[in-house]
């Protein structure tokens, strides 16, 4: 059984006469097998999600807790006080995320005029401000924060010393027609009268509510679980990088007793392997930095 099991493994990973000299995980027929699982792998997650709206965390690899975390710690770096999770400010992101979707719009206002704060006031959240960032079609939570980051008002809303909640929200859905994830964000200071102040919006960007204070409203898309999400998720991500790594050790291992054994072939098949190698990871790159704000 041990020298089955052995065998195999050789076959699989070590070059030799047996496998004409080069492992065969990494020949073309594997790598044709490899294709057509990805393929199917991608069709199966899009038709899925399509049908099914409110199973979360299929394509992607963002959640609450994530974006929760990452929020503090930019924060923290800044010498700011945390943010509390806040269910409230977490249902009116939902809210404002399945609008998006059914009404078919990527903007702070809906087309019939609603306004972030009307989720906010709705979900029985009354602030004395309150900001909203948006982001769609991140695969990653750290790639949400950063982008948040890096743009001057969603990071403004991200440091702005008065708030002390936050909801989120990340969900899927169809978007002018694509396949789309969406990352709602919103920020909080209760009120302490109890009263909420409705916002007043001028022309330019950031949005602003300078009653009783200013307060800035930003958008960018991710994904929300504010719906129960299932026990695979963020798979297609994980998926991808341990395949990368299978298939990078793999290549490795075929290399080095290549190498050992005097049969080195820095060409032909060898660079084939390693541009496949390498389109992978641009793949993946594409795939990752294809996210926008709003």
């Amino acid at each position: 059984m041990i020298k089955n099991i052995r065998d195999r493994f050789h076959y699989l990973f070590i070059p030799s006469e047996k496998n004409n000299f080069r492992a065969k995980t990494i020949q073309h027929d594997f790598l044709t097998y490899y294709l057509a699982v990805a393929f199917l792998f991608v069709f199966i997650i899009r038709g899925f999600g399509g049908t099914v709206s409110h199973i979360l965390g299929i394509a992607t690899d963002i959640t609450v807790d994530k974006l929760l975390e990452y929020t503090n710690q930019e924060r923290q770096r800044n010498n700011l006080p945390v943010l509390s999770y806040n269910q409230k400010l977490s249902d009116a992101a939902s809210r404002k995320a399945e609008d998006m979707l059914a009404k078919n719009y990527w903007a702070h206002f809906s087309p019939d005029g609603g306004t972030p704060w009307d989720f906010v006031l709705n979900s029985g959240y009354s602030y004395e401000l309150a900001g909203e960032n948006l982001a769609k079609n991140f695969l990653f939570s750290k790639n949400v924060i950063d982008a948040w980051m890096n743009s001057p008002t969603h990071r403004e809303n991200m440091l702005r010393s008065e708030y002390s909640d936050v909801g989120y929200a990340v969900v899927n859905g169809v978007l002018n027609g694509e396949q789309t994830t969406l990352v709602v964000q919103i920020f909080g200071k209760p009120s302490v009268s109890n009263t909420a102040v409705a916002p007043r919006i001028t022309p330019a960007e950031p949005f602003v509510t300078p009653q009783p204070q200013e307060a800035i409203v930003a958008a960018a898309a991710t994904k929300n679980s504010a719906s129960p999400q299932l026990a695979f998720s963020g798979v297609s991500a994980k998926v991808a990088y341990a395949f990368i790594l299978f298939l990078t050790i793999a290549i490795a291992i075929d290399f080095f007793v290549a190498s050992r054994l005097d049969i080195v072939r820095l060409h032909g098949k060898s660079l084939a392997h390693f541009i496949f190698l390498i389109a992978i990871f641009a793949g993946l790159f594409l795939f990752i930095t294809k996210g926008a704000i709003l």
